[in-house]
């Protein structure tokens, strides 16, 4: 009984991860993406003050990180971001997708090189190569729009 309920347990791993690979083919996250943000506030709502434009004002493409021996999912951008996808979440079905992402992004205008922690809610439909959604690092929130680069 103990090695039917780890075998069941296992093709319920092996489907979720399947269906997230199958929604990633189809339209968002193992692709390159271009990354757009809008609308641009201080995490309370009040005007930015500079900070989050400087962070996300012209968005960005990302590409796979040339660091291929690391088992985290690591992009960058040709502005010099270094993102680490540290959570993944979502749903699929019915042809649409929902996206729960967090991230750590060191921003290539941080002398520091601070990991900033973005959490990002996203939705689209399965095949667009596009989502949109919100996203906040808890200094700065906004809107994002993602595009899948084959698309």
């Amino acid at each position: 009984m103990k090695k039917l309920l780890c075998a069941a347990a296992s093709l319920g791993a092996i489907a979720y991860l399947s269906s997230m690979a199958l929604a990633d083919d189809h339209s968002l996250g193992t692709d390159n993406e271009t990354v757009t943000f809008s609308d641009l506030t201080l995490a309370d709502g009040t005007p930015d003050d500079g900070t989050c434009a400087k962070r996300y004002g012209t968005g960005y493409k990302t590409a796979d990180h040339p660091d291929t021996s690391s088992k985290e999912a690591q992009k960058t951008t040709s502005e010099g971001h270094d993102i680490i996808i540290s959570s993944t979440g979502g749903t699929i079905g019915d042809g649409i997708l929902s996206i729960e992402n967090e991230y750590e992004i060191i921003f290539p205008n941080d002398e520091h090189k601070e990991t900033i922690d973005v959490k990002m809610f996203a939705t689209g439909l399965i095949g667009s190569g596009t989502a949109s959604g919100v996203f906040s690092d808890g200094t700065c929130r906004g809107k994002v729009t993602i595009q899948s680069a084959q698309q």
